[in-house]
């Protein structure tokens, strides 16, 4: 329950007046976050985001990019002057000190919370760049913080609840460490990266990827500086679209279902090896943010004055009955393509997963390969450049990549995580509380979540729906005479053998 209202800190008093520092402030969930916060907790002070150059445009660019994003259309209707806030700081995570200049890191000297939402979620990484990415990282953002920071409340350290993937059943607590991070950063200054890869194995105890592995090291590196910073981890499961609020299924990535989706819709994917019976488990993005925001809050109100080396961890998950099976949310998924198909689809959105491997690479051969390649050839002769065959590996890359996780599954202890609305008066509790069904994320959720996606993900507007329907339809027609002409052939082969010289004479 809330403490007393004598003692009561609200979260909006906690933010009030106060400069927050982020790392992955222009990731999906860091978006997400800034929103929540500018729209949320009004009299908050500078938010810096720590970013890079990217792409020929610099900070200052990215950022009017970041204030364009629909997401923020809300935020403008209510507090446009909020967005002016949102302090654009350059920097390189992989560096040394965050790659930042001396005199933006004096600016974060009025800094009271921080959150390092920064990470490489590439389950493919070589070692070498993992360890830069989500060890080095979190260790500069921590030294930076306990030099440029003095009056820092709380510190929140974004994990992943498959940080220890090999424990089916999660807890809310650190487990052992499976190497020294220390060693393994020193090794990756020593080393390159071949030589790591080839050494992964024994060193991550096995461990199926190189993002698990390092992404379970950095959260030993928050236990090693919990006795000099007020420091939490939020474990994420698979986060998705938002569930209420700023906008219902937002999404601005292709990771995960999302990819998984589109790629279907467009008819370029027909097939998957994953165990249909098997659940994911999905959490909303606007879940995951309040989450962030309560867990520093508790961290620097309540906790504040508990006693060194405290550590809470927070799973941000659902429970097992909430999880969705891959075979519901797929059927799903084809209720809504056939229902609101994308305009731009090439092929007539069918196929389906199997959890026969033999199977799979027949149908990933034939219904996948082969047609891509017929056509990138018939691109080429008509002098178009051809791409199906570079995408058509891609996803099959990241199939193989999310096959560990489609093949298992896992149960979350979120004891922690929903309790912090507990603590919460009434007024903060309507804010900065969250709703989630009983039951699986599934019906209106999925379903508005895929609206979502072909307006703003694939640039579909509502306008083409009937335009894709008619296409829809004859591409349906067309394969259908496709497959009676083959069933026609095959038959008069059949005929052939079974008859022979009878059948030539009719």
């Amino acid at each position: 329950m809330a403490p007393p209202s004598g003692s009561y800190e609200s979260v909006t008093e906690f933010y009030s007046n106060t400069d927050v520092f982020l790392t992955g402030g222009t990731g999906f969930l860091g978006k997400v976050l800034i929103e929540k916060l500018l729209r949320s907790c009004p009299d908050i002070g500078r938010i810096f985001v720590l970013m890079r150059s990217k792409r020929g445009k610099s900070i200052q660019e990215r950022v009017v990019e970041l204030a364009n994003c629909p997401l923020f259309d809300r935020l403008k209707e209510e507090n446009r002057e909020a967005l002016g806030k949102v302090v654009p700081v350059y920097g390189d995570i992989t560096q040394f000190r965050l790659g930042m200049h001396e005199e933006d890191i004096q600016r974060l000297s009025k800094v009271t919370v921080a959150f390092h939402l920064a990470a490489s979620v590439r389950f493919d990484d070589p070692l070498k760049d993992a360890i830069k990415t989500n060890i080095c990282s979190t260790q500069e953002m921590f030294e930076v913080l306990k030099s440029a920071a003095p009056k820092i409340r709380a510190v929140v350290h974004v994990s992943t609840a498959y940080s220890n993937p090999e424990i089916r059943s999660v807890e809310e607590k650190l487990y052992p460490p499976k190497y020294d991070w220390r060693k393994l950063v020193q090794a990756a200054d020593r080393c390159d990266a071949l030589t790591l890869d080839a050494v992964m194995p024994k060193l991550s105890q096995n461990s199926p990827n190189s993002y698990t592995f390092t992404k379970g090291l950095a959260e030993h590196i928050c236990r090693d500086y919990s006795n000099e910073l007020p420091l939490a981890i939020v474990r994420p499961s698979v986060v998705m679209f938002p569930i209420q609020e700023p906008m219902v299924g937002w999404v601005d990535n292709f990771n995960g279902p999302t990819g998984l989706l589109v790629s279907a819709g467009m008819g370029i994917t027909r097939t998957a090896y994953i165990q249909q019976t098997n659940r994911i488990n999905i959490i909303p993005v606007d879940v995951v943010v309040k989450n962030l925001i309560l867990a520093a809050w508790k961290r620097g109100t309540i906790e504040r004055d508990v006693g060194p080396d405290h550590l809470p961890i927070y799973n941000s998950a659902v429970t097992y009955q909430q999880s969705v099976e891959y075979k519901e949310m797929l059927d799903r998924g084809k209720e809504y393509l056939f229902e609101v198909p994308f305009s731009r689809m090439l092929w007539v959105p069918g196929g389906s997963p199997t959890n026969w491997k033999a199977w799979y690479y027949v149908k990933l051969l034939f219904t996948m390969i082969l047609p891509a390649l017929c056509l990138d050839v018939l691109l080429r002769v008509l002098g178009y450049k051809p791409f199906l065959m570079n995408l058509q590996t891609r996803i099959y890359v990241g199939q193989l990549s999310i096959q560990y996780f489609a093949w298992h599954e896992w149960h979350f202890e979120t004891k922690q995580m929903n309790s912090l609305p507990n603590f919460l008066n009434e007024k903060d509790r309507n804010a900065f509380g969250w709703y989630l069904p009983n039951e699986t994320l599934t019906g209106d959720y999925l379903k508005n979540a895929y609206i979502t996606i072909r307006r703003h993900l694939v640039k579909d507007p509502d306008e083409t729906i009937a335009y894709a329907k008619r296409k829809l339809a004859r591409m349906m027609l067309f394969e259908r005479i496709i497959q009676l002409t083959a069933f026609g052939f095959v038959l008069i082969g059949v005929c052939r053998s079974l008859f022979g010289g009878r059948f030539n004479e009719l």
